[in-house]
Parts: C-alpha cells; structure tokens; sequence
C-alpha cells in the first residue's frame, strides 16, 4: 500500500458479516442486497478510516454513467484499509468478477472487526 493510502482509524466501526447469509440475501433480492451492503460498506469505512466518505453520494453515483467508475475507483481505493490488497486489483476485480471484490472486502472486514472483540 502506499503511504497516502486510507488508514484505520477507528476499528471498532466495522461489522462482522457472514458471507453465506449475504449470498443468500443476494440471491433472495435479485442482487438489490448488493446495493444495502455497498451502502453499508462505506457507511462503515467512512466511521472507521481517515477517509472522507459520502455514502449516500457514492450509493446514488452508481447509477450515473461514467461517473460511476470514479465511485468505483475510489471505493477500491478506500477499501485497500481493510483488505489488505491493492486498490487497483480491487478495482479490475470490481469490474471483471463483482464475487471476488465483495469476498476480499467483507473478508477483510471481518478480520478487523474480529480483531476488536
């Protein structure tokens, strides 16, 4: 990671989610859960990294074309805190295989809110 890279800050902000439970939902919504744990996701990196997250704005820029993959960068970006992986593989992931980005981010997730108790 590079020494400008999102920081945690606050590591009791993140939630242990199981990642069954989250296909199932998937599933069970026609993937609109997907949207709730994105929503979610930077609700919670906004509260537990040093980075300045809007994550209502992120939500709806999904859906705005072209602006959409400045959302997604910057998510990938922001993410690096808790997976532990490069911003730019995230973001490839994101955009090649939607599974392996929501597994690397949850999954980091987890062990950061395991780590708290």
């Amino acid at each position: 990671m590079a020494d400008d890279a999102t920081q945690i800050t606050d590591p009791s902000a993140f939630q242990s989610k199981s990642l069954a439970k989250q296909v199932l939902y998937s599933v069970l919504t026609l993937s609109l859960y997907w949207l709730y744990w994105f929503h979610t996701v930077n609700k919670q990196l906004d509260a537990g990294t040093d980075a300045d997250i809007d994550p209502t704005i992120r939500t709806v820029g999904l859906f705005v074309p072209v602006y959409n993959f400045v959302v997604m960068w910057r998510t990938s970006n922001d993410c690096e805190a808790v997976a532990d992986e490069d911003g730019i593989l995230l973001f490839l992931l994101w955009l090649v295989f939607v599974p392996a980005f929501w597994y690397l981010v949850q999954t980091g997730i987890n062990d950061v809110a395991e780590s708290t108790g």
